[in-house]
């Protein structure tokens, strides 16, 4: 028995010399493979994800960079696939269809909107002169109308429709927002609303009508860009425009820490800098964007190298007109922070990923280190001025009409508020401190 004894602990150190000789010799290849492909250029105490010859490797303690960064670029690109951008030969002197009006005249089809305290008459104005499926039209008369409109901002004021729903009519459920806005789309989750919705007219890529704060499309550039002498104006690192401070997202609290090492200038009502009426006028959309374009705009583009483009929500496929923006002839490099996917939607060498990096110490670095580089950085604004945004007029309602008049299939969810929120949205995980 000792010896069968012995015998069992002997193959147990074996396997354990084994094990540990195999890990000594696996890092021993990674720092040779690191060492004799890439070129460290500081160390600093965070974490970071970097791929390498397609795969990922976490690097502790040292914050690694790399003269050729390529970070998390193990995501094929295929823009013919993605919805946010346009094929080059669009034709942009209409709208975005999915299908052609046939010849002859259809009849019009109306559609509601459910507003029972009054608040929505400024809804009656949609226009659909300019869409090619055009015979729509809004009325307030929710019990004759072929198809009803439920805001969900609108729903936390008004309870459970009590209207005569006539057969056949179509409920849709609108909203701009993401699904982090617990505190309204919670009015969704209420038995005899939640299980009566046909549509969804969402930013959320598999609603029924998708509804996009932009696209891109590519362009050729009339007058070559002196990009010399535009990364020599630039004297200031990073700049956000923000209005609203406390977000799920956390992205007051992930900026501030990137303040610690980098500067980042805060312009609106979450800081201490203002440009033009940008921030000044809030709830007046229209004079907001004039100012963002005719004063802040050029600000950017003459002395800031990069602009934070930072979701208030981390939800899957939400982007808003934050990122969309800097493509309007905008010389800065922007930094996205959301929960979308962008290295499947976008080229990755135009913009600067915040989830490729596991503290915002750490981007606050990368961003030092390729702003000072001057040829990387301008590649970045070569590759970004490949594209310009494009705004599609009048969007979500030219593809409501031509949905109504040509899909006559109908379905019912059994609950829209789940499909909604579940799996949609996640909290952050960067922006915690984290303690070493």
């Amino acid at each position: 028995m000792r010896v069968v004894y012995v015998s069992h602990v002997a193959k147990f150190v074996l396997v354990g010399l084994s094990f540990v000789m195999l890990v000594v010799l696996t890092a021993k290849t990674i720092s040779s493979r690191l060492n004799g492909q890439k070129k460290l250029v500081e160390e600093t105490s965070s974490w970071v994800f970097k791929s390498q010859d397609g795969g990922l490797e976490l690097l502790p303690v040292q914050q690694v960079k790399y003269e050729d960064l390529n970070v998390l670029a193990y995501r094929s690109f295929d823009e013919s696939k993605s919805p946010f951008i346009l094929p080059p030969d669009k034709d942009m002197t209409g709208t975005v269809y999915t299908k052609h009006k046939p010849a002859g005249s259809t009849r019009y089809i109306s559609i509601g909107y459910f507003d029972p305290n009054k608040e929505l008459s400024f809804l009656q104005k949609t226009y659909f002169d300019e869409c090619e499926y055009n015979k729509c039209k809004m009325t307030s008369d929710v019990e004759s109308a072929d198809a009803v409109i439920f805001l969900v901002a609108r729903l936390t004021r008004v309870g459970i429709p009590t209207f005569r729903r006539k057969p056949g009519q179509i409920w849709i459920m609108k909203t701009d927002e993401a699904p982090s806005r617990f505190t309204w789309f919670e009015s969704l989750n209420r038995t005899g609303l939640k299980e009566h919705f046909n549509w969804t007219l969402t930013h959320k890529l598999d609603s029924d009508i998708p509804f996009v704060y932009g696209r891109l499309i590519r362009q050729n550039l009339t007058e070559p860009k002196d990009y010399d002498k535009i990364y020599q104006g630039k004297n200031r690192t990073a700049a956000w425009f923000v209005s609203h401070c406390k977000v799920r997202s956390d992205r007051m609290i992930y900026v501030e820490r990137m303040q610690s090492r980098t500067d980042v200038d805060i312009f609106g009502l979450c800081g201490p800098y203002t440009c033009g009426m940008a921030e000044k006028v809030p709830g007046v959309q229209t004079m907001r964007k004039q100012a963002d374009q005719l004063q802040c705009f050029p600000l950017l583009s003459q002395s800031y190298k990069f602009y934070l483009a930072f979701e208030n929500s981390l939800c899957q496929e939400y982007i808003s007109e934050k990122f969309f923006k800097m493509f309007n002839n905008v010389d800065v490099v922007p930094v996205v922070r959301g929960g979308a996917d962008y290295k499947r939607y976008f080229p990755s060498d135009m913009y600067v990923d915040a989830a490729d990096f596991s503290t915002p110490e750490a981007l606050a670095d990368y961003l030092d280190d390729l702003g000072n580089d001057k040829e990387r950085y301008i590649s970045y604004l070569k590759n970004k001025d490949r594209y310009r945004s494009v705004l599609e007029f009048p969007d979500w309602q030219c593809r409501l009409c031509e949905k109504l008049h040509t899909d006559h299939s109908i379905h019912t969810y059994s609950n829209v508020y789940e499909w909604w929120v579940k799996d949609s949205c996640h909290d952050p995980v960067d922006s915690q401190q984290m303690f070493w």
